[in-house]
């Protein structure tokens, strides 16, 4: 990026100055993960100058940190967006369709290899099992073809399951990597380090503010999980949360439930429990909870690795992570316009967890959005194609907000276990953060912004660190 003039950076120059003057492009896209760079390939495909920015490197991406499954089953997502009718269950359909094509095509292109899975929802309680059902229902009146188990290959005794054939699972970095490289060698830029810090429309599009200078754009694609800062209103419709994953050896593969090595399964409710085998390991997902109002993170994990070695011959336990995506007050994600009839600033968000189908989905949509080839079931996912829908759990987030404007006033600070010393405000709306013991972070209970021990700023809607006491 360019060096700001003194005026648009208070002053302040910014690092890794490439270039004098603004950076230019048809479009930007902010977000590298596969939405980002779906939409970024599938435009240069179409003759557009793109360039693609993101706060940090391809293994940072909530992409890269998902579990891999390339889905349109995904759990019990189907019978929630039934409650908008079979339309809108349709459109959804034909995105996660169109995502899953899209992928299957591009990476074998690539070499990128897509295993085979059939996906399970899997009813482990009997209060389980009517949610179980209303998803095969949604199924059968959309031509999948779904079918009932009652003794799924689960590690846990069930109350039935959906299995859906001709689904599939993916290393989601090794994905992301060869993704990019392609972007690259189409000559489109991917910068990383690169953080917005605002954006603002203009009579003749759009401009950045960034880390590292000032981006003009006609238009611009904000594939961040959540829009920076306040843009919309949308952060007033999204709810964060965080999810824990863990990879094992399974020294004696004979000893897991026969057929499971061909499926991947996730529960129909809580406890959530993911699972799939991944390159000879098990991969176990679950706990979930909402970011910044977990008080013991630590001791979800904790559960997680009791639950599985009570139920899966597993060994020496290898890797453990969290990933963080964002749920829409409509339960279906956001793919258009942050502001109505606005194309200048297009987002793409709330995918709920299942953002690897439905977030390539979104590149398409929004790909052909801007080359004037929209798809035909793309309106149905626009931000303000239904009102909102306050929920219970939007009242919590208010009462968040309330606490974090109440102690705003005094300037609350904390310490973290590592010494360092900041204010708790986050700067985003004035919520109070907490400590994450697990990750070692400051989260925000308001909406989901992150920061490291001292203040930087990891993600979410905020778009500085924390200020030092």
């Amino acid at each position: 990026m360019s060096q700001e003039t003194p005026e648009a950076a208070g002053g302040q120059e910014g690092p890794g100055v490439l270039a004098p003057g603004p950076l230019r492009a048809d479009v930007v896209v902010v977000g590298a993960g596969i939405t980002g760079v779906a939409t970024a390939l599938l435009l240069a495909d179409g003759g557009a100058d793109v360039v693609v920015l993101d706060k940090a490197a391809a293994g940072a991406t909530t992409t890269a940190r998902s579990t891999g499954k390339l889905s349109v089953l995904q759990g019990v997502q189907l019978a929630r967006v039934a409650h908008h009718g079979d339309e809108a269950v349709g459109s959804y359909l034909a995105a996660g369709f169109a995502g899953l094509g899209w992928l299957r095509r591009t990476l074998e292109d690539l070499g990128v290899p897509v295993e085979n899975r059939d996906d399970l929802t899997v009813a482990t309680t009997a209060a389980q099992a009517p949610d179980v059902e209303a998803v095969l229902s949604t199924c059968s009146r959309h031509g999948l073809a779904a079918t009932w188990e009652d003794e799924p290959p689960y590690p846990v005794p069930a109350f039935g399951a959906v299995r859906l054939p001709g689904q599939g699972q993916v290393d989601p970095l090794r994905m992301l990597s060869a993704l990019r490289s392609r972007l690259r060698a189409r000559g489109v830029p991917v910068h990383d380090g690169v953080r917005v810090r605002q954006v603002r429309r203009l009579r003749s599009g759009v401009a950045l503010r960034t880390t590292r200078g000032t981006v003009l754009a006609e238009h611009v694609v904000l594939a961040t999980g959540t829009p920076p800062g306040r843009l919309g209103g949308l952060f007033l419709r999204l709810e964060a949360g965080r999810s824990l994953l863990t990879t094992w050896d399974v020294p004696d593969p004979a000893a897991l439930p026969a057929g499971f090595a061909g499926t991947m399964s996730i529960t129909a409710g809580s406890p959530t429990r993911s699972l799939r085998m991944a390159g000879g390991l098990l991969m176990v997902g679950g706990e979930g909870y909402l970011t910044g109002r977990e008080p013991n993170p630590a001791a979800r994990l904790a559960t997680l690795d009791d639950w599985t070695r009570t139920h899966l011959p597993v060994g020496t336990a290898h890797h453990a992570w969290a990933a963080q995506d964002y749920v829409s007050d409509t339960g279906l994600p956001f793919v258009g316009p942050a502001v109505p009839g606005d194309e200048r600033v297009l987002v793409a968000t709330g995918y709920g967890k299942w953002g690897l189908t439905t977030g390539a989905g979104a590149g398409l949509a929004l790909a052909g959005r801007l080359l004037g080839e929209p798809v035909e079931w793309g309106s149905a996912l626009e931000p303000w194609a239904r009102p909102p829908e306050p929920t219970s759990r939007s009242a919590a987030t208010f009462g968040e907000q309330s606490k974090g404007w109440a102690c705003a006033a005094t300037r609350p600070t904390g310490e973290a276990p590592a010494g360092s010393e900041v204010s708790r405000v986050c700067p985003h709306l004035g919520g109070v953060v907490r400590w994450n013991d697990q990750e070692q972070s400051w989260d925000c209970p308001v909406h989901g912004s992150r920061f490291a021990a001292d203040g930087t700023l990891l993600e979410g809607p905020a778009t500085e660190n924390l200020a030092r006491r």
